[in-house]
C-alpha cells in the first residue's frame, strides 16, 4: 500500500449502546501525514536528530475512544505509517468492545516523561529501551503503544512506574490489562506482543512482532500478522 493510500484511510463503525437502545455512536479513525506544526512541536521533545525514523515516516491517527467516564472522546496517536492501518483497526475493535482508555494524546502534549503520570495512551516517542540503554525502544520506531500506563505500570528495579501506580492485576478497575483482557486478544489478532508477559512486566506496553537478525525492527524481513495462544 502506498503512503497516499495510507493517508486516505478512514474507518467507520456504528456501535449500539446496550443501555441506550435508541442511540448509536460511530467510531471513526483517519490516518494523516504529520503537519509542519506537529513536526515542529515534536522536535526536541518526542523526536530529535539521531532517532531511527524520520518524521516523514510517522503519521497521526485521529480516532474516537471510550473514556473512563463512559463518554466518547477524541484522541490522537502517532505511529509508524507501516502499522497505522492495523492500529486503527485494533482501536476500532476496542471501541466495539467498549474498552475504556482515559486519554490518547501525543507524547509532546505533556512535559518530558510525564505522559504516563497523566495516564496517557501514547505511541511514538524516541528513547532508549528500558532494558538496554544502548538500543532504541520499539516506541522510537513507531512500533509500540502504551495503554493506560497509570493503571498498567512498568516494574523497574525501583518499583512501579509511573510513581503512584499499582501493579496488582487482581483488582477491579477501569482500563486494566490482564492475560484475559479483550484488548490483549485484539492486539494479538494484529501480531502485537504484550509486555505483561515480560520479566520484569511492562503491563502498559504492546509492540509489533518482527523477526530477523537486523537490530532495526523495521528492517526485519518477517512481520507477524497474527499471534495466538499455544494449543492445549
Amino acid at each position: 500500500m502506498s503512503l497516499r493510500e495510507f493517508l486516505m484511510v478512514a474507518i467507520a463503525l456504528s456501535v449500539a449502546f446496550g443501555a441506550k437502545a435508541d442511540q448509536s455512536v460511530a467510531f471513526t479513525a483517519s490516518i494523516e501525514a504529520l503537519t509542519d506544526a506537529q513536526k515542529a512541536k515534536m522536535n526536541g521533545l518526542s523526536w530529535h536528530e539521531g532517532c531511527p525514523v524520520p518524521l516523514d515516516d510517522l503519521v497521526s491517527i485521529h480516532l474516537k475512544h471510550f473514556g473512563y467516564d463512559g463518554a466518547i472522546h477524541d484522541g490522537m496517536l502517532v505511529v509508524h505509517r507501516g502499522v497505522a492501518k492495523e492500529i486503527a483497526e485494533a482501536f476500532k475493535d476496542m471501541f466495539a468492545a467498549r474498552f475504556p482508555i482515559e486519554r490518547i494524546r501525543p507524547y509532546e502534549d505533556f512535559a518530558v516523561g510525564e505522559y504516563a503520570a497523566n495516564n496517557d495512551t501514547v505511541g511514538f516517542y524516541c528513547r532508549p529501551a528500558q532494558d538496554n540503554p544502548n538500543q532504541f525502544s520499539w516506541h522510537a520506531y513507531g512500533l509500540a503503544v502504551d495503554i493506560n500506563p497509570m493503571t498498567n505500570p512498568y516494574h523497574d528495579p525501583k518499583g512501579w512506574w509511573p510513581p503512584g501506580s499499582d501493579g496488582d492485576r487482581d483488582r477491579a478497575t477501569l482500563g486494566l490489562l490482564t492475560a484475559d483482557s479483550k484488548a490483549l486478544r485484539i492486539f494479538m489478532e494484529y501480531g502485537w506482543e504484550w509486555g505483561g508477559w515480560e520479566n520484569p512486566p511492562d503491563y502498559m506496553h504492546f509492540r509489533k512482532v518482527t523477526v530477523g537478525e537486523d537490530d532495526n525492527p523495521l528492517k526485519r524481513p518477517v512481520w507477524a500478522s497474527r499471534l495466538q495462544f499455544a494449543p492445549n
